[in-house]
């Protein structure tokens, strides 16, 4: 019973840090736009959203594990999906701390879009219970994943003007 309720505790903890690294996109975003040019103290929170998510994926991971048989919770091609999801996200977010502000348009909306798609697709992989366990292989789940990357790199692209020079 315990178990139980330390997943449904980092549950909700994981979904506060989702929120906030949404929200972190969206901030960085505004940045290039112009909207905004300073880093306000909220924006602190925004990047513990990351760090958060790792630890209360951990942890969900951790009791997973713990209240199912290790063999059976490590063949779920839904963990896969969200395994290579956070490798791919985690890789990205790198990179937008390193070159964001000298890369090119085009893959500024590329980078948006894979966390912005990441970070919508493990929500969607996270409320889709039902989906756990052979319902779907994993090139289904990483084929949902490249379609969801692929439509927020068009949206960012709508969303984020070229730069304009001067």
């Amino acid at each position: 019973m315990i178990a139980k309720l330390i997943v449904a505790l980092a549950a909700v903890y994981h979904i506060f840090a989702t929120v906030a690294a949404i929200m972190a996109v969206f901030h960085f975003a505004r940045v290039l736009r112009g909207e905004e040019r300073s880093h306000p103290l909220w924006r602190r929170f925004f990047d513990w959203g990351e760090m958060h998510l790792w630890i209360s994926g951990a942890i969900l991971i951790g009791a997973g594990i713990y209240l199912s048989s290790l063999a059976e919770y490590l063949n779920n091609p839904k963990l896969w999906t969200k395994v290579s999801l956070v490798l791919l996200w985690g890789a990205n977010s790198y990179g937008i701390r390193k070159t964001i502000r000298t890369a090119s348009t085009a893959r500024q909306n590329l980078m948006f879009g894979i966390s912005t798609g990441s970070l919508l697709y493990g929500t969607f992989l996270g409320v889709g219970k039902p989906l756990a366990y052979g319902v779907l292989p994993f090139p289904w789940f990483l084929a949902g994943l490249l379609a969801t990357v692929a439509a927020c790199t068009y949206a960012m692209s709508r969303i984020v003007p070229p730069v304009q020079s001067a």
